[in-house]
């Protein structure tokens, strides 16, 4: 058996494993360990892969595997093949990763990983699987009618889990999350910040203190993959906002829905609500910073960074760069159109709009902190570049936050 498992991991090139009372055979025998697991044993337990039915799982390090519990000798075992990717996942992607779990340091060693993984379907996963359990067993194996026996007993729960939902919202009074919040996403794709965008978005998940909407009554993976079909929608309209041309964006919404239907598991669609924001951010970025020379663009993040200085000038811009001032001054308004000190009143105005919306600042914390010598000449640039004052400003956003 140990010779033909061999043979049929070398024409697939589809690792194969048997798990039994903590002892592991693995086929091939020096099987690529995962860089974020000490050993291979240790890395199928962590991803929940000896459970009591047929499991094809997709785990967080983008990797899917198939396993398979059967008796022998009165005794439990497992067949496990993998792990393979249905899709190679992008640098970024595998950045975003590392940052979260603060194993940036394993990048070049995980992508090594990932790059000598098999890439193949779900179902040439289950074909090969079929034909293994026969080869281990003797019997032939149906794993496509277990597959959906096991999901029908999950859509079992999922309904149980369904009428509790809708009870507990009845006796709790728990509504959706405040639409200020949420808009505080899509500034930031606006923005193209994409240092703050999946921190903010991570923070705003996590609240306690609302429940999302349940947008399928059949299926939680499909409720979920509605929330973010609905993402998509709202961050395309964010990055046009923000100077995407409105084809790119949604022609990058259109491959995102499509990615988002190929989705077989809760966690890759939750992660990839993540990679929707980013993506999105992203491209606004990118546009913010093709759209002027190198000087301009260092220029522009440069006040961004330092809207906060006391000493935010023209002068010390120009020094910063290694500019003559009045050639800064002269080329920012050709490229841009305006002077450097209305763009720096804008920024500063966004950045006031920011605090007294979603961080509840007043309006004298707002002069404090941006610098402006007294309120009434903040308000009268506030009027000047929103056609309003502060107080209207929050008092529209209150009662129409979209």
């Amino acid at each position: 058996m140990e010779k033909i498992l061999c043979s049929l991991v070398d024409v697939t090139k589809i690792p194969v494993c048997i798990y039994q009372d903590s002892t592991i055979s693995t086929y091939p025998s020096n099987i690529t360990i995962n860089p974020m697991s000490d050993s291979f044993q240790e890395h199928i337990i962590n991803c929940g892969l000896l459970g009591q039915e047929i499991q094809l799982m997709n785990t967080n390090y983008f990797e899917s595997f198939l396993s398979i519990p059967f008796v022998q000798h009165n005794q439990r075992h497992w067949l496990i093949l993998g792990p393979i990717i249905y899709n190679p996942p992008t640098k970024e992607g595998i950045s975003r990763l590392l940052s979260s779990l603060n194993r940036s340091y394993l990048k070049e060693e995980f992508e090594d990983y990932l790059m000598n993984l098999a890439v193949e379907s779900s179902n040439q996963l289950i074909e090969i699987g079929k034909i293994a359990y026969y080869l281990v067993q003797g019997v032939e194996l149906n794993i496509r009618k277990e597959l959906r026996l096991v999901h029908q007993q999950e859509e079992v729960e999922i309904e149980k889990q369904q009428s509790c939902y809708i009870t507990n919202i009845r006796e709790n009074n728990l509504y959706h999350h405040d639409p200020l919040l949420e808009r505080r996403i899509y500034q930031l794709i606006e923005e193209g910040n994409v240092k703050e965008i999946i921190p903010y978005h991570q923070a705003f998940r996590n609240r306690d203190d609302f429940e999302y909407g349940l947008l399928s009554r059949t299926s939680e993976l499909r409720s979920q993959k509605n929330t973010a079909i609905a993402t998509i929608t709202l961050a395309t309209r964010a990055a046009i906002r923000g100077g995407v041309h409105p084809e790119d964006a949604y022609s990058l919404g259109d491959v995102m829905i499509q990615d988002l239907e190929d989705l077989t598991s809760l966690s890759k669609v939750i992660w990839f609500r993540e990679k929707i924001l980013y993506d999105f951010t992203e491209l606004v970025r990118r546009y913010k910073k093709q759209r002027y020379t190198r000087k301009i663009t260092q220029c522009q993040e440069y006040i961004y960074k330092e809207i906060y200085e006391p000493n935010l000038s023209v002068s010390s811009i120009a020094q910063k760069l290694g500019l003559n001032p009045k050639y800064l001054s002269n080329l920012f308004k050709k490229e841009v159109g305006i002077s450097i000190s209305e763009y720096t009143q804008k920024i500063k105005v966004k950045e006031a709009k920011n605090m007294m919306l979603y961080f509840n600042r007043s309006v004298t914390e707002v002069c404090h902190s941006l610098h402006f010598s007294d309120q009434s000449y903040f308000i009268k640039v506030f009027k000047k570049h929103t056609k309003m004052t502060p107080r209207e400003y929050i008092k529209k956003n209150q009662m129409d936050p979209y």
